[in-house]
Formats: structure tokens, sequence, C-alpha cells
């Protein structure tokens, strides 16, 4: 659904720069220097930073990518080849020399900011083009995969193009890292590495550290392609390989894996016995879980019909609460009250919190205890002071009072008042006279003292 701004006095003063930038890429047409002037402004000053990067979301854009393509009234709505285009097309007043210099600057940021085009980097475009086409299967794919990837190699982290090891050589990419760029899994595109492994072992194709990223070979007839691409084992099932993609792709023998996967009752065994082979089968359901719905499932009803994990979750999110009230509490120097009101925290309270948040030493997270104890420190000071300050004490109630008129507020705006006749109960309408009796007598209660006492007038002898 595209939406549509009818008025943008709402907006900040970064979303209405967006705003701007947005409207000139619309319309400047061929006569881009509006553009390009605002995108060098929005570009020097990270405007795009200082938005929020969507609907009911206060964090900013992740990267420009993002930022450009993200519909408005957040981002461009644009597509990041056509503002590639865009940067190509020189500003008409480029002669001066300030205005080249601002424009070589936007330019140099901007290609920072988005990396290199999908054609200027031969990993990037084959796994693109690999996402695109794999699933018709092929030597072509097998020849993308086969010269860009290396199992287990960390190269080509997210959003970092491919490095280049000496002379315009490229480096390869992990499995996983080939997969994100071409929209795929790490699993398919070890499919087609396993495939032109066994090729590569009969002599058909050239063994992996012959090939280079972006070189073409001499490929065999597409024929015999299914004879390499499906297994040749008898004993190999769908499942066998699927955890032999996932072993290669972590960097490990498959018969490792596949001998644990083939007794589960000795992995179940390891992991009741061994705290570190516990914690590695925790970490990879933790893996597994992103793109696992059933699992997701599983786990969630698992927690919630088990009250020991219902409580330690409760438990950890009353711990981690803590421990960010503290830690803001002592970087910024000051803490709210229960109804908002913001005090300093004297030097000896901020080092006592902060030395009962890490009293166990270690450098490892604060216990709930601790937690506790640091948090406890502040919240005693912030209601000593209240008790003992009366004006403060004063303004404490007062927004107490702000508060409650709000939310009773609130809750009667959104009311349907629509048929309300149909909705007649005697209870009701008793309910809503006392409250009206009660709001009454605090109007008249509030307005006397807002008067203060009456003055009379004394007439001279």
């Amino acid at each position: 659904m595209t939406v549509r701004v009818e008025s943008n006095s709402y907006l900040t003063d970064e979303q209405h720069r967006v705003y701007t930038l947005r409207e000139a890429l619309e319309r400047n047409g061929g006569t881009p220097s509006g553009f390009l002037e605002l995108l060098a402004a929005v570009v020097e000053d990270e405007t795009w930073r200082k938005v929020p990067s969507g609907i009911n979301s206060e964090e900013p854009f992740e990267d420009f990518a993002a930022f450009i393509e993200a519909k408005p009234p957040f981002g461009l709505g644009a597509k990041v080849k056509d503002v590639r285009l865009l940067l190509q097309i020189k500003h008409p007043h480029e002669g001066v020399s300030h205005i080249r210099l601002q424009m070589d600057r936007m330019r140099a940021e901007v290609s920072k900011l988005l990396g290199p085009a999908p054609s200027e980097d031969p990993v990037t475009q084959d796994a693109q083009e690999f996402g695109a086409y794999a699933k018709a299967g092929g030597w072509l794919f097998a020849l993308k995969v086969a010269r860009c990837v290396q199992p287990g190699s960390n190269q080509g982290e997210k959003s970092v193009p491919s490095p280049r090891g000496g002379r315009d050589e490229v480096a390869k990419v992990s499995a996983s890292e080939f997969g994100r760029r071409a929209g795929s899994s790490s699993n398919r595109v070890m499919r087609f590495y396993r495939a032109w492994a066994r090729a590569a072992d009969d002599g058909l194709v050239p063994q992996f550290e012959q090939l280079k990223p972006g070189v073409d070979v001499d490929l065999p007839d597409a024929e015999i392609w299914g004879d390499y691409y499906t297994t040749r084992s008898s004993g190999e099932s769908e499942r066998g390989a699927l955890i032999t993609a996932a072993a290669e792709a972590e960097g490990i023998r498959p018969t490792k894996a596949l001998e644990v996967a083939e007794n589960p009752t000795a992995l179940r065994a390891a992991i009741l016995a061994d705290s570190s082979t516990a914690e590695a089968a925790r970490s990879a359901l933790m893996d597994r879980l992103e793109d696992d719905i059933v699992l997701q499932s599983t786990m969630a009803r698992h927690i919630t019909d088990t009250d020991t994990l219902k409580k330690a979750v409760a438990a950890e999110s009353k711990r981690a609460d803590q421990i960010e009230y503290v830690r803001a509490a002592v970087t910024e120097g000051s803490v709210k009250t229960p109804f908002g009101q913001l005090i300093e925290i004297p030097e000896g309270v901020k080092a006592e919190a902060e030395q009962r948040l890490t009293s166990s030493g270690g450098g490892g997270q604060s216990s709930p205890e601790e937690a506790a104890a640091a948090y406890n420190v502040l919240h005693q000071y912030v209601m000593q002071s209240v008790d003992e300050d009366p004006q403060l004490k004063i303004q404490e109630r007062r927004a107490k009072l702000h508060g409650r008129v709000k939310n009773a507020s609130k809750a009667f705006e959104q009311l349907s008042l629509d048929d309300v006749s149909e909705l007649y109960d005697e209870e009701l309408v008793e309910s809503l006279e006392k409250l009206q009796e009660f709001v009454t007598t605090c109007l008249k209660n509030l307005k006397e003292a807002a008067q203060g006492p009456t003055l009379r007038a004394v007439r001279g002898v």
C-alpha cells in the first residue's frame, strides 16, 4: 500500500529533509541538481541515521541501502540501482569548484555506504544469478558456486563486499555468505558444491583451488549433470545429505556429524553429562530457531507449560530490567521517581550501586541478587528523597494524579457510544453516576484550592 503524505507539518526536521529529498527524486527529472544537493546534505550530516526506519519503530536504518528502498514517508521509496544511475549525472554547476568538491565528497561517501555495484563484484554477481536461476540446476550454476565458495571461510560477512587478495584477486566466501547474497540456503549451495567435487574427483572439471571468481572454464555435457548432483551412494538419504551439507558449511568432516545424528541417545547422554556439549546444543538450537517455525512453537509451548522455566524467564527479564536501570542511572547521573520526576544522584550513591552490580568480580554477568541489590540502592535513595522534600512530594502526587486522570480519559475516549441505548444496565448507570459525583467533587476541590482563601472588604469608619 502506498502512503500518501497530504501534510508534512507533523514531521521532524530530519523527516522533512527526507520528504524533500524524495520529492526531488520523483519530480526533478532531467535536472537532478536539487536531488544531488539534498542528497549531499543528507549524507554529510547523516540525516538518514536520525529518522525512524518504519511504523511503530524508533530504531534507525541499519544501512543506507535500506533507507533508499524503504517506503515513504520513512525512506525514499526508490531502487538502489536508480540512485546509482543518478549519481553518474553531473550537477549542472560542477564547473564551480566548491560545488564540484561537494559532489565528489557526496559520491565517494555514497559509494562507501552502498559498497560496489553487483556488476563490480563477481562473487555477488554469481550469487545473485545463482539465487535467481539455480532451481533449474546445471553445470553453470555449479561453477558459480565452485569458483566463489570456500566452505568454512569467514570472508564476506554481512553487507561487506568481497575483499581482494593480491592484484584484482577476489577472495572466496563461505557457503552461508554466498547463500545470503543469493537469497538461498547454505544447504542448497553445498549441494551444488558437492556435485562439482564429485565431478572434480572423476577428472571432469578443475579442482576448486584452480578456480577464480568471475573466470569461466569448459563445462561437461549437460546430460550427465544428474549423475553428479543426485546422490550416487544408495545409503545416503535426504536427511543425510542435509547433515553433510551443514557439516561442510561449518568446515568439519561430514562423517563426524553423521555419526552423531545416527545415535541420538548418545547425543542426549553427552548433553546431560557435559556442560560444554549442552552449551553447543543450546547454541545450535538458537541458530535453528530463526528458520524453524515448528521448533519455535515447540520451545514456546514447553516454556509456558513448565513452571520452572516460566519463573526463570520472569526472573531473567526482571534482572535485565534492573541492570539496565542501574547502568543508565550511573551513566547519566540522574534517575526518575516512580511518576517521572528527574533527580540527581550523589557520587556516593552511584558508586555504591555500581559496586553492588559487580561485587562478584570475574567480568561475567551480574546475578539476580547483585542486580536487585544495586537496584535497591537507587530505589531507596529515590524514596528517601521524595519523603524528605515536601515540594518534590507534591510534584510526585500531582504527576500521579495527572497520570491517572489521563488514563481514565483515554479509557473513555476509546468507548464507542453508537447505539448506547441498547447497552442500558441499571448497575452501569449507578456506577457512572458515582463516578460523575467523584469527578464533580474533585473539580470543586481543585478550583477552591486555586482561588485561595477568600478576602473580605473592610469599610472605613
